[in-house]
This record gives structure tokens, sequence and C-alpha cells, in this order.
């Protein structure tokens, strides 16, 4: 294997990985954290919970954010890419920050956090929507259509014997 397959492989692990974690704590947080919460009505249990979740968000945002870049950019480096696939990341883009936001916000002790909190359910599931959303827009661009740009090249013997 070469060195830029195993940090095509490494990255892509790392991509995946932050992903698991920020959309399955989102579902977490939406499907049995809220219910939990509303139940027992332990706001000690609550701050402590989201002081743990917010370091995880952090790490996951920053993991998924600097793998993705890199990704993008060696698959539009070394693919002839459809103009849909651009597109695609573009909303990608843009949804996973609101991501990215939102369970920052949810997690935090600022004031823009108590105020989200004060309609936690609906900005936990818009929260999941968006999730979601990015993971389908994934799936999309994974299978899109595309040529490696060095099979458009003339390989380097077919070079020589044209001497």
């Amino acid at each position: 294997m070469q060195v830029m397959e195993v940090l095509e492989l490494v990255l892509r692990w790392t991509h995946i990985f932050g992903a698991i974690i920020l959309v399955g704590g989102v579902i977490l947080m939406r499907c049995a954290y809220l219910p939990a919460i509303a139940a027992e009505a332990a706001p000690e249990f609550a701050n402590l919970f989201r002081r743990r979740w917010s370091k995880l968000v952090m790490i996951s945002s920053g993991l998924l954010l600097v793998s993705g870049l890199i990704n993008f950019i060696l698959v539009v480096k070394n693919f002839n890419v459809p103009s849909s696939y651009h597109a695609a990341f573009g909303i990608k883009f843009i949804l996973v920050f609101l991501v990215f936001f939102l369970s920052a916000a949810l997690s935090g002790r600022s004031g823009l956090a108590e105020k989200l909190r004060q309609k936690e359910r609906f900005w936990l599931t818009v929260n999941l929507i968006l999730a979601v959303l990015v993971v389908c827009l994934a799936g999309l661009m994974k299978n899109a259509k595309h040529a490696s740009k060095s099979s458009n090249l003339i390989p380097p013997q077919a070079v020589s014997e044209l001497r």
C-alpha cells in the first residue's frame, strides 16, 4: 500500500469516526437524554452530561472539518467529478456547520445555550434532521460517478513509443 493510500484510508476512518460520534450523539441526545431528563428533572445530571458531551462535540467537529476538507481536496484533485458533486458538497458544508453550531450551543454554558435549551426538544429535533441530511448527502457524494484524472493521461511507455 502506498503512502497516499494509507493517508486516504486514515482520513476516511477519521471522518467516519467523527461522524459516528457527532451524529450518534445527536440521536442519543434527542431520543434518550431528553426523555430521561424530562422524567428525572435532575439539573445536576444534565449539567454533568452536557459538560462531557461538549468535549466530544468539539473533538468530533474538528476531526470532521479537517478530514472532510482534506478528503474533498483529494477527490477534486485526483478525479473528474460532476458538478452535482460540488453542489452536494456545498450544501453538506453549510448543513454540517449548522449541526456543529447546534451541537455546541446545546451542550454549552452561554446565554444562547440557555435560551436554546428552553426549546431543547425542538432544537434537538432540528439538529437530528440536519445530521441525517448530512449523512444522506455524504452517501450521494460517495456514490457520484467519477473517473480518475490520471486515466486520461497518456501512459509514460506510450509517450516513449511515440518518439
